[in-house]
């Protein structure tokens, strides 16, 4: 069978297997057998080591339980015999353990053994641990085998304890106080060298050492008691003759076993002493010892029924086998010492362990269901009966409205109402539709419900000098004869309202259906809520003595202080989720719940305190057959394992849940101690484990398991990165094809649109030229007729050139710069010939810009020149100034034109009255806006003053062409 399921089957088992009980009220036990997971159900010896986990000696080897799971250690693991009769702890992680009969070894927390004693003188049944030392014997012989400071010795008891002829029964340690010797002679206690007999000429079985310094020993089949001095006096309690006390432990301080030699199991319980063999289930076994662990939970080590474990319960249950009139408790009340039991069948009182009925006359108190208890300012028991009553004719008088009674030596003031409350002569009784206040038994006010919309009373408090009243619909106030209500707190609902109790410190809380609530000073608060509606559906409250408020629900109980909230259920050992009422005895300690299952008494003591441990116990398993240790290096394919989880607490397993987290990660709560975690990623992972009890961390620290999983090649970095490398490159591939392409489109349209915009400004240069002709013919005509033949001459030659390469270069989109500078030095020659008085020109060339053949757009200069001498320098009345320069860096060409005219600003005032606007200057700037798109760097140009603030500042152009414009745009032409 896997493992995960024989585990998970043993879990069942321990969990729902069904508790004996015996005659008495608080004996209940868990049986381990081999079904469980023991090697053998013949069990001897019980131990605890300083993790809390059992250690059992059985007759086929040790076994090791941690709450859960039983693992087993043979004789194959190193053990000298398989039959084990006695084991103790001996502190750090090991345990010393006989294998019969002559050999002693020690066993480790991780299941290692090696041998302390080999080849002993005389057989070894027995040991025990004295502070550091360790005893071994065998009853019925005169000799003690001693194990200290790592050296073994025989003690002859003759010579030790100063007596001939002496036997041993048993020996046991009295802590700081010595060793104890049970001989056939006498009680022997030897203590810093001296040796004294405390019962001499008696045969002394056995005896221990109780947690008061005292010792509780049989002689002679006689319970002996002794007191801190070491006084023994015999008890009242005796054993049959034929039965030798050979072992024995002291539960608590009313509780004693004792085990006979055969098959007798005795139990002393206050003033009993019961034999319990029929009522354990053992009539045919034997108890071989008795263990008590860490957390008083007790532990029966029998021959033949493996092991029972009676825990150290907190919660006893009456029913009605146990007196109860009914198991359905409503109502709690603390009298006089007794616990009055308010149930649906009548009055119970209970004192100390019994429970009586309490008859109660119905014609004197109606009926025998119990809506509400309270003791009332007269010291007497008020009794609510939840019914009807009658007004009489006057309505001043209501008939039978109070009924006081003496039952038992108790007095009872009985209410026909749901709920009632006295101060001095004044009586306030609610019933279902009305509250009525009497004074001296006359009806003197009467307050209605209906206007409130409340039909049913619950509880009457009286806090911060007013009368508060707990309905169906919130709380509710009488204030100068009216009604009022408060069913909202926080903007929250209240709904029903059950108990109001004032605590010491001056608070009211308030149980509700929608939570329990607290009013400090002029402050509402809701306590720490669970994550559930019906856990917090508060049925009553009450005080400890600690200041903490304890609250029944119909989910069980819980307790706060106002910040944190623990809860209990059935799971902890509460006899129904459906809790009705709670009081604290603030005498005993103990906590009276009321529940539809019967009364359930808690001992808080018991219930708070608790052995936490330093940590959860992880153990890691893969394919439920290879068994991972922590910091393991595991293959790349075991990504799934199985964990399991284990606290050794024993008081109450079942009651813990554990939560884990795997890496950083969340904390995840899971209830039974496995689970698995499948496609575990590849690296080192943490597992991180915690154990909570009642909600309430039970561990001292988190445990940590570590392993690695190796990496596949297929998910190493290094194969990542070159599939990464490759598909990256595929990625800029595609994406430089993609641009590339895109930008060739778009390249391919800019060029268009250039080769367009040039065309435009061509064809616009090509309207102008009629009116240059036109001036020039008649500059020609101007020569002729001042038979000037030689410049009339020149003018036409250089005119004629001009037009030729006017022409030329309308045939090209970019020229050289050389190219342009011929045809605008033509340009201006001849319109320096038409206006000899008014500029003069300069063309000034770098030798950057002469190394080259520098490519610009065609005709991109003689729109800026004609406008400089148009529009700046003709309307002047002095002669002006014209420059070109040309300059080269880096890949561009730089062209500046200035001019010493009027400026731009004057220009345009001048020109502001006419119709002609310029669309040359405009076609030169688009086309060069759409060159630039072209290239990385755009073609710049600058319109600026040559001389800001001068009266004639001047005009200045700035023109920069990167070479990279022509290059693209030749290339585009080659490509289309």
């Amino acid at each position: 069978m896997p493992l995960k399921r024989l585990l998970y089957k043993r879990i069942c088992f321990c969990l729902f297997l069904m508790p004996l009980f015996s005659t008495g009220q608080t004996f209940r036990y868990n049986q381990y057998t081999t079904l469980n997971g023991l090697p053998v159900d013949n069990v001897y010896a019980a131990a605890q080591d300083g993790d809390g986990f059992m250690w059992f000696a059985t007759d086929f080897g040790i076994s090791k339980f941690d709450g859960y799971r039983f693992v087993n250690y043979y004789k194959k693991n190193g053990m000298a015999n398989k039959a084990v009769t006695d084991i103790v702890y001996a502190g750090g992680d090991s345990c010393l353990f006989l294998s019969y009969p002559f050999t002693v070894q020690a066993i480790h927390a991780d299941g290692k053994i090696n041998t302390i004693i080999a080849n002993a003188t005389f057989s070894l049944q027995q040991i025990i641990r004295h502070n550091n030392s360790f005893y071994f014997y065998n009853r019925g012989v005169g000799n003690v085998g001693l194990y200290q400071n790592s050296k073994y010795k025989i003690l002859n008891i003759d010579s030790l304890l100063g007596e001939k002829g002496l036997q041993i029964r048993s020996v046991f340690s009295l802590q700081k106080n010595g060793v104890g010797f049970c001989t056939n002679k006498g009680l022997y206690i030897q203590n810093i060298g001296q040796v004294k007999n405390y019962l001499p000429n008696e045969d002394v079985y056995f005896a221990t050492y109780n947690s008061n310094n005292t010792i509780t020993a049989v002689s002679n089949n006689k319970v002996v008691q002794s007191d801190a001095a070491f006084s023994f006096t015999k008890t009242n309690f005796s054993f049959p003759k034929d039965v030798a006390i050979y072992h024995m432990l002291q539960e608590n301080d009313s509780t004693t076993w004792f085990r006979g030699i055969d098959k007798a199991i005795y139990r002393l319980q206050g003033n009993i002493l019961m034999e319990m063999s029929e009522a354990m289930g053992l009539q045919n076994k034997l108890i071989n010892k008795f263990f008590k662990d860490a957390v008083n939970n007790t532990w029966f080590c029998t021959d033949g029924a493996g092991v029972l474990l009676k825990k150290n319960n907190a919660f006893i249950n009456y029913e009605t086998k146990d007196g109860l009139s009914n198991n359905k408790v409503f109502q709690l009340l603390q009298y006089n010492g007794s616990l009055i039991i308010g149930t649906s069948n009548g009055i119970n009182i209970k004192k100390g362990k019994t429970i009586e009925k309490l008859r109660l006359p119905k014609s004197a108190l109606g009926l025998e269901y119990t809506h509400k208890l309270n003791l009332l300012q007269d010291k007497s028991i008020g009794i609510c009966m939840a019914i009807g009553f009658q007004f009489g004719d006057d309505e001043k008088t209501a008939k039978g409205l109070i009924k006081h009674e003496n039952i038992g030596g108790l007095t009872f003031t009985a209410f026909k109402g749901f709920a009632g409350w006295q101060q001095d002569s004044i009586y306030y009784i609610a019933n279902s539709a009305i509250i009525i206040r009497l004074i001296n038994n006359i009806i003197d006010s009467t307050y209605k419900l209906n206007p409130v919309g409340a039909k049913k009373v619950y509880d009457i408090g009286f806090y911060e000098n007013k009368l508060w009243f707990g309905s169906d619909k919130g709380i509710l106030f009488i204030d100068n004869g009216k009604m009022s209500k408060l069913d909202t707190i926080n903007g929250q609902y209240l709904g029903e309202v059950f108990q109001f109790l004032n605590d010491k410190r001056g608070n009211l809380w308030i149980a509700t259906e929608n939570g329990l609530i607290v009013k400090r000073k002029d402050k509402f608060e809701f306590a720490p809520k669970s994550s559930s509606y019906i856990g917090n559906y508060c049925r009553a409250i009450t005080e400890d003595n600690e200041n903490k408020i304890w609250c029944a629900t119909w989910d069980g109980i819980f307790v706060t202080d106002g910040i944190n909230r623990t809860n209990y259920s059935t799971n902890n050992g509460v006899s129904s989720k459906t809790c009705n009422a709670i009081l604290f005895n603030s005498v005993t300690g103990e906590l009276y719940i009321g529940t539809d299952n019967g009364l359930c008494v808690i001992q808080k003591s018991k219930l708070l305190s608790t052995a936490g441990f330093s940590s959860v116990f992880i153990e890691c398993m893969y394919s439920d057959s290879l068994k991972i240790l922590t910091g393991a290096s595991l293959n790349s394919y075991q990504t799934s394992l199985d964990f399991y989880f284990n606290v050794p607490y024993y008081n109450g397993n079942d009651e813990i849940q554990y939560e884990y987290k795997l890496d950083n990660g969340a904390w995840v709560a899971i209830v039974k101690p496995a689970f698995s975690i499948s496609d575990i990623g590849s690296g080192k992972h943490t597992l991180s484990a915690r154990a909570k009890l009642n909600g309430a961390l039970l561990t001292k620290e988190d445990a940590v398991f570590s392993f690695t999983i190796k990496t596949p090649f297929y998910q190493t970095w290094w194969f990542w990165v070159i599939i990464a490398l490759i598909f990256q490159g595929l990625l800029l591939w595609l994406f430089n094809k993609y641009n590339k392409k895109k930008r060739e489109n778009k390249l391919a349209v800019q060029t268009q649109q250039a080769e367009y915009a040039s065309l435009k400004q061509q064809a616009f240069t090509s309207l102008m030229n009629p009116h240059f002709i036109f001036n020039a013919l008649n500059s020609v005509q101007y020569y002729v007729n001042r038979q000037d033949r030689l410049s009339a001459n020149k003018y036409l030659s250089d005119f004629a050139t001009l037009i030729r390469k006017s022409f030329d270069a309308a045939q090209k989109s970019f020229v050289t710069l050389d190219e342009e500078l011929e045809t605008i030095r033509l340009y201006l020659q001849l319109e320096k010939m038409r206006f000899p008085d008014k500029f003069d020109y300069n063309i000034h060339l770098s030798k950057a810009a002469t190394d080259e053949d520098w490519m610009l757009p065609s005709m991109v200069l003689q729109p800026f020149l004609e406008n400089a001498i148009l529009h700046g320098l003709m309307p002047l009345e002095e002669k002006g100034q014209l420059t070109i320069e040309a300059n080269a860096k880096e890949n561009t060409l730089y062209i500046t034109i200035t001019d010493t005219g009027m400026g731009i600003k004057k220009s345009r005032a001048l020109r502001s009255g006419s119709p002609h606007k310029s669309r040359g200057m405009q076609l030169i700037k688009e086309r060069l806006e759409l060159l630039s798109k072209l290239s990385k760097e755009p073609i710049q140009l600058t319109i600026t003053e040559l001389i800001p603030g001068a009266n004639n500042p001047g005009t200045k152009i700035s023109l920069s062409i990167p070479q990279e414009v022509y290059q693209v745009f030749q290339q585009q032409r080659k490509q289309s």
